[in-house]
Order: C-alpha cells, then sequence, then structure tokens
C-alpha cells in the first residue's frame, strides 16, 4: 500500500483506532479491512481496497476483529463480561474491589 493512503487511513479518524479509539502511531497502525480480504475473495466482490472499506486500527482490535464482520466483533465485545465471569480469578478480584466490569455500549470510535 502507498504511503499516502496509508496516511489518510491514519488520519481518517485523528490518528485513533476506528474501534477502541485509542491514540495509534504511524508506524503502530495498522490497516483493518471492515470487511475482509477472505469475504471478498470467496464471492469475488471488488472493492476491498476502497478507502470507505479500510479502518486505522490498534493491534489489539486488529487482532480481535480479525476477519470477521463488524457485528460480530460488536458481539465478541459485548459478551466479554459473561465470558471473563468464568474465570476464577477474575471473579475473585471484583469480589475484592480490584476490578469492575463496564458495560460495551455497542459503539465503536468512529460510530460516536
Amino acid at each position: 500500500m502507498k504511503k499516502e493512503k496509508r496516511e489518510q487511513i491514519w488520519n481518517k479518524y485523528d490518528k485513533k483506532c476506528a474501534y477502541c479509539g485509542c491514540e495509534l502511531k504511524y508506524k503502530e497502525m495498522q490497516v483493518d479491512h471492515i470487511e475482509s480480504k477472505n469475504l471478498h475473495l470467496r464471492h469475488k466482490i471488488e472493492g476491498v481496497d476502497r478507502m470507505s472499506n479500510l479502518n486505522p486500527s490498534c493491534r489489539q482490535c486488529n487482532f480481535y476483529k480479525s476477519d470477521g464482520s463488524l457485528s460480530l466483533f460488536r458481539n465478541q465485545l459485548s459478551t466479554i463480561n459473561d465470558r471473563l465471569n468464568k474465570i476464577f480469578i477474575v471473579r475473585l478480584a471484583i469480589r475484592f474491589g480490584i476490578l469492575k466490569y463496564k458495560e460495551f455500549d455497542n459503539k465503536f470510535y468512529f460510530e460516536r
């Protein structure tokens, strides 16, 4: 990908991850395909690298979203508290007030 296009993607949301909103350094930014490359290849859809399909992303969000859809990623984040509650040490940390949950409001940074 050309540097100019990569810089446009980086600036798309003020140098922040489109999903969690954390500050992104240019060299650490990953470019996420909103609709995955695999989806485009399987269904022979064109435009996988169009600007509207590219988001700046931090490593964690890009890894966790993987090649899933935005709705799948949203669902994964919405159920994270329930999944964490299955881990004994997390339940213990909550009991002692070391850890507190915050509900995911179902909105990504780019949707606010």
